[in-house]
């Protein structure tokens, strides 16, 4: 399991009981963020507490990783992988803290992970998805190369919302 990877600005790196109210306080209680996402905010410090349990378990045995700024190495938001089959892997999300957006954080996070799969575990297709409405996200996915596939209508399932996805492919 790689534990960090570093970009120019960023570092990918598992999170750690310190990153606690950064990451609460940034991304996971921002309701505006998890409407574009699968997650549930998490609105309390008991929550947050308990889904830092959650996520550093998660991170121990995942391509799952906290994204931090490498200058002063603290989390902005998050990102991941997960292998669906051999040569092929999957996005599991990947989400940036509102006052960092916009700054190519996001794209800087996406190439990480696509080298990762492509470059030390030897994948050969990168699969990502975003709700169709999120055009930020869709720009960031195509300007990392990936090219539209399909999309399909799937339920968010903490609120039974209907969305579509749209899937996009990289090849290499």
């Amino acid at each position: 399991m790689i534990d960090r990877i570093e970009t120019e600005r960023l570092i990918l790196r598992k999170a750690e009981e310190r990153d606690l109210d950064l990451i609460w306080n940034r991304v996971w209680r921002d309701e505006r963020l998890a409407a574009m996402m699968l997650w549930t905010p998490t609105l309390t410090r008991e929550e947050a507490e308990a889904r830092m349990a959650r996520t550093v378990a998660y991170q121990r045995d995942n391509y799952a990783y906290f994204i931090c700024l490498k200058a002063t190495d603290e989390p902005i938001g998050f990102g991941g992988m997960r292998k669906i089959a051999p040569g092929e892997w999957d996005e599991t999300g990947l989400c940036i803290a509102k006052a960092w957006q916009g700054q190519g954080y996001g794209k800087e996070s996406l190439r990480a992970l696509v080298d990762l799969a492509f470059l030390k575990l030897g994948g050969r297709i990168f699969h990502a998805g975003c709700f169709h409405e999120n055009l930020a996200s869709a720009a960031t996915i195509r300007s990392c190369g990936f090219a539209y596939v399909s999309s399909h209508k799937e339920v968010r399932e903490r609120d039974g919302y209907e969305y579509l996805c749209d899937c996009y492919e990289l090849r290499r």
